[in-house]
Formats: structure tokens, sequence, C-alpha cells
């Protein structure tokens, strides 16, 4: 394994607008169309001031950080597991080659290589080994629009048939069907079909007018907008769309725009131009089962959706920079895109579906969709995640990203007879690997002082209530929609639990204004989650009481516990009608009551966790695993159960909570 080495700092690149003027560039040939058309002109917009910069908070938040000193080497105790794991995988698909890589904080932490770049003569997989990327391309073209929508060469929202007229050819399903836009092309909204009316692995490449000639009669599978079709036509044709508004080979452009100024100069539009002897051959099962060679794919003026040939150094140089976008920041911009414009890429815009696995035991839930050009999906496990796959004729591949994490993971093989679905499925796997070790974890915010001091207020306010204090330290809006009544009650209900409160430590900052406060009190420790507004008046906006923490259960609590549990193992209505509040009827209780015994087993009760005015939370110790039970007591006499709760305690994968 080698030690994790940096990938080259991005360049601070300026192209010129019209890149055809570079010396240096060298155009692919085997591939290239014969023309290409002068750039379209196209109606400006009415002429508008350009917007100033935006105004700065002074003084700055700083940007989240990762706090934990160890956890890149906490995160490389996963490494022999994943090697583990994929050698495996290896086996399991019998490959001819595989190349995998994880990438930290924009290093490559861990490389591995299994199998042959080419059998016949023995080669290995090498970092700098090419593999056909497929449709990991479409990303690099959609950097290729965003970049020229960034500069004001296009708009994403107005017809692409103004940049492309060859698009007026397609039919559309009804009357009122609204034109394609290039933002539907890239989130596969646009109702194009998957594939074009043209072979997807022809045996002569296409030049551009050949491809385009296609779109004659073809139609589209939905009116755009109309939900999701998966569509390579689509993202192909961004290609000629690309040659049109530039006025120079969309590949030329590519390369010149987004590909050398991320430094990956490996990169390869075709085998040809791969550098060296560094292509991994393409292998595929045969009429006889067996495994054989195969000659490189030859899209032609297709190419935009899935052409590219990049080594794992490459696509780390890609997942380093696209990570870089993250967090928002005010350092200085590199590289050929803005941050925003590539976090506005990784955004989901378009959900493609949900998926919930019920039952007892439901651990598995998620939602994806599309960026623009991106993949973008949350799980139990992983909450956001923006990736894509690759699969060609001749390769696999699959980049997956975590923005809030700094990770990626790589996964390249030039083995193409496994199911598309194989290698995604793997890229998770190892994400999953990565998570068991904990250390897998967001970047955190620091509390702002204006946080923590709000909350040394509301704790002195717990302690001793002043209205006029209520009134300075909450904003307009909170009392306006909280009466002033209401938050007295709350407060020295509060007040006579745990009296004044003090010296707040931040528990759980979601944003240097928001999160999780705790104050010591003269009776244990009280923990708040409240919002400061992020103006000059800095009041409150919004704050619930979390729970209070070292305090001893009442005895009325402490009993009320014990035997509401007892019901859970053997029902006796009399005892319920003795224990709970009319409002928590018989019926409803054991129904309850039933389903937590199926889903947890038998509980015994543990310590009290947490409280609140009337209430405590208990622990359960399960034989499915731990819980949580509340109990509030009401205030006659004796006291019954008004409130009662039992949650399952929430897991590394469960969605609950």
């Amino acid at each position: 394994m080698r030690s994790p080495q940096a990938l080259p700092s991005l360049a601070v690149v300026a192209v010129s607008s019209a890149l055809a003027v570079l010396a240096c560039a060298r155009v692919p040939t085997s591939s290239s169309p014969t023309a290409v058309p002068a750039p379209v002109a196209i109606a400006p917009e009415p002429a508008t001031i350009a917007a100033p910069p935006p105004r700065l908070r002074d003084p700055a938040d700083p940007p989240p950080t990762f706090t934990d000193p160890e956890r890149r080497a906490r995160l490389a105790a996963a490494f022999p597991a994943i090697e583990a794991y994929l050698a495996g995988t290896v086996d399991r698909d019998h490959l001819v080659g595989l190349a995998a890589a994880v990438v930290i904080d924009g290093e490559i932490a861990w490389f591995r290589g299994w199998g042959h770049r080419d059998p016949a003569r023995g080669l290995p997989i090498e970092r700098d080994t090419a593999f056909g990327i497929g449709s990991i391309t479409k990303t690099i073209t959609t950097l290729a629009i965003l970049r020229l929508r960034d500069e004001g060469r296009l708009d994403l929202d107005r017809p692409a048939a103004e940049y492309l007229p060859e698009l007026e050819q397609i039919v559309y399903p009804t009357a009122d069907s609204p034109k394609i836009t290039i933002r539907q092309i890239l989130t596969h909204g646009s109702g194009l079909p998957r594939m074009g009316n043209f072979p997807e692995y022809p045996e002569t490449p296409p030049e551009r007018a050949e491809f385009l000639a296609t779109l004659e009669g073809v139609g589209l599978e939905r009116a755009p907008g109309e939900g999701r079709v998966y569509s390579n036509l689509a993202v192909q044709l961004l290609g000629p769309l690309l040659d049109a508004v530039t006025g120079v080979d969309h590949r030329e452009y590519t390369r010149d725009a987004i590909l050398r100024p991320i430094g990956m100069e490996g990169a390869a539009w075709v085998a040809e131009d791969v550098p060296g002897d560094r292509l991994a051959v393409g292998h595929g099962k045969g009429p006889d089962g067996a495994v054989h060679p195969r000659p490189p794919w030859r899209p032609g003026a297709a190419d935009a959706a899935g052409g590219l040939y990049a080594s794992v150094d490459d696509l780390a140089r890609y997942a380093a920079y696209n990570l870089d976008a993250w967090p928002p920041r005010s350092d200085p911009e590199r590289g050929p895109l803005r941050r925003a414009t590539l976090r506005e890429a990784h955004t989901l815009q378009r959900v493609a579906g949900l998926r919930f696995e019920g039952g007892a035991e439901a651990r598995a839930a998620g939602i994806g969709g599309n960026g623009l050009g991106f993949g973008v999906f949350s799980t139990c496990r992983h909450d956001y995640v923006v990736a894509h796959a690759g699969k060609t004729l001749n390769y696999r591949a699959s980049l997956h990203m975590l923005p809030t994490r700094g990770v990626a993971v790589i996964l390249l093989s030039n083995h193409s007879s496994i199911s598309s679905k194989v290698l995604p499925a793997d890229g998770v796997k190892v994400l999953d690997l990565l998570a068991d070790t904990g250390a897998l974890e967001p970047r955190r915010h620091a509390a702002s002082d204006d946080l923590l001091a709000a909350a040394a207020e509301l704790g002195a306010l717990v302690g001793r209530w002043d209205p006029a204090d209520h009134a300075r330290i909450f904003s307009d809006d909170y009392r306006d929609g909280y009466p002033i009544f209401d938050t007295e009650r709350t407060f020295r209900e509060w007040g006579a639990l745990v009296g004044e409160c003090r010296e707040p430590r931040a528990v759980d900052v979601v944003e240097p204004r928001a999160g999780v406060v705790e104050l010591r009190c003269d009776r244990g420790a009280l923990r708040l989650d409240l919002r400061v507004a992020p103006w000059e008046r800095r009041g409150v906006t919004t704050l619930s009481f979390v729970g209070a923490t070292g305090l001893e259960a009442e005895p009325a609590a402490q009993d009320a516990a014990a035997r509401a549990l007892k019901l859970m193992d053997r029902w006796d209505p009399r005892a319920h009608e003795r224990l709970f509040a009319p409002s928590l009827g018989a019926e409803r209780i054991r129904g309850f009551l039933g389903e937590v015994k199926a889903a947890l087993g038998r509980c015994r009760l543990g310590p009290p966790r947490t409280f609140a005015p009337r209430s405590v939370t208990y622990g359960l110790e399960c034989e499915r695993g731990g819980a949580a039970m509340r109990v509030r007591l009401g205030d006659g006499s004796p006291a019954k159960i008004t409130a009662f709760e039992i949650h399952k305690d929430r897991g590394r994968d469960a969605c609950d909570g």
C-alpha cells in the first residue's frame, strides 16, 4: 500500500473564451467531426447593471472543520476490511482487473489494483492505468456546460434548440409540451428516450452531421419536465451543443476548460490518446462464455455522455476538485468553476425515487435523484452522497463522493460482463466499511459567541423570570408567535426543576448560531436547542428545552414507569385504569405495548436518562436492543400517566429519531 500522496494543487486558470487560439491544443483526430460550426448567435438578454458583490458578515463565521485529530488514522483502520471485501469481489465476478481507491481530504489515502490491464502481456493494474469511465463522462460534460452558463454564454432554462437548432427535428407528445431546456437535459427530465435512433456501439464512429441527422422524427417518451427518463441521448446531444456555442470541438473545449485545469492530464477521448501503454484493455464474455479482449468503443460525435478514458489518479483529482467546493467559505476561488456552481451541481434537483423497506426491523430507506449531471442520494447510513456510475461495452466504473465528509471512493474495471449495478453497490459497501470506524463524521461548526451568550441569558431567565429580559432576549417574531404567559409558565416550570443555569457549553452545533447548548444549573444540567438571529440585535428565534440530567427521579415517577412496563408482560385492565389518565385508553395502550414487545422483546427498566417538569425518560434494556421510555405524570392525586412514549434507540443504520 502506498502512503497517502497529495494530488497536485488546483491551478488558478484563466481560460480564453476562444479556446481555439491555444497553440498547444492537441485535438483527438480519430473521432473528431470533420467540421465544427461557427458559434451560435443568441439574442442577448436585456441589458442589466452588473450586480454588486454580496455584503459579507463582519466578523465572518469560520467554516466548519473536522474536529477529530485521529480521524484519518481511524478511517485508515477500515482499509484491511476494504481490501478483503474487494478481493472477494474480484473472485466473485471473475474480474480481469479492478482498480480501487479511497480519497480523503484531497489525497489518495489508499489504492489497490487487482488483475491485469493487459493479461496478454502480464501488465498490472496501477494508479495511472486508464479505463473507460462511461457515464461518469456526463458529469464532466455538465461542468463544461456550467462553465459556459457562468460566463453568460448560455442559459440553462432557455430552449436548448436556440443553441442547437437540430433539436427542432424532435417530435413532442402534446401540443402544450414546453421546449426542452438544457437544465432538463442535465437532470434527465427532457423526456428524450434512453438511446437514440442509431446503434449504441457502431462499427464506424458517427460524425457530427451524421449523428444529428438521426434526430429526424425522434419522439419524446414524456413531455419535458414531466418525470424522469434517464437519457444517454440527451447528454450525447450536449457535445454538438458545446461545439455550436464555443465554435470549437467539444472534446477540445472540455479538455482545455475542465480537464487540464483540474489536473486530469491522463484523461483522453479516444483509446489511442491514452499516454504510453497505460490503457486497460477492455474485456467481456464472448458467445463461448469465455472472456476475451474487445476492441475500443468508438462513439464518435455521440461521446459526450460516455466516451472519456481516465485513471484512478485522474478521477482522484476530479473527486478532490469537487469535494473542495465544500464547505461554503470566503477563500479565493480555484479551478475552472466557482465553488457555488459545483455545489449547485451536487444538489438534488429531480427526485427519481423513494425506497423504504417496512417491518419492525426496518433499517433500509433512501431517496435519490439527480443534481445537475450528478446522481444524488441519501440513505440511513450516508446522509449525502454525490455519485455516478459508468458502463460501456468494455468497462465498468463508479465514483461516490461524500461532500460533508471529504471522502470519495473510486472503482474501475476492464471487465464488462457484470451488471452495471455491481460496482456502484460495491462502492456503497466501501462507504459502509469506512462508516463502521465511527470516523466518517461531518465537519462541525464552532459555536459563535452570540449563541453562547444567548444560552447564558436564557439560563439566567430560567432561574429568575423577568419580562424585561424576555423582551430583550427573544426576537420580535418569537414573541409574536409565543404568548408571553406561555413562555413564562414554561420557564418557571423548568426553574422549579433545575434552578438558575450558567456556564454554557456547546454540545451539538448545527450552524454557528444554532445548536444544542448545555448549562450547569443549581440542580443538575440543562440542555437547550436554540437559534440566534444572524443580524445585529441577535435575538433568539427558536428555542426548545431538550431535557435535564443529573437529577434524582421522584418515587412516584419511578413507580409509574415500573408499573407501566409490567403491563407489557402481563396486561391487567384494572391496573391500567389505576395508572393511566382516561385520555390514554385501555385499547390504545394495550395495542401499543403489544407492538413494542413484538419489536423489542421483554424489557427491563434502566436508570433515568433525562428529566423535564413532571416527566422522566428512562433507559430500557430489551432483548432486541436498547430503548427509551418517557413517562409524564399529571397533577392529580394519585398522579396518573398523562403522556407515555417508547422509542427504540437510534443505531447507526436507523432512520428514526
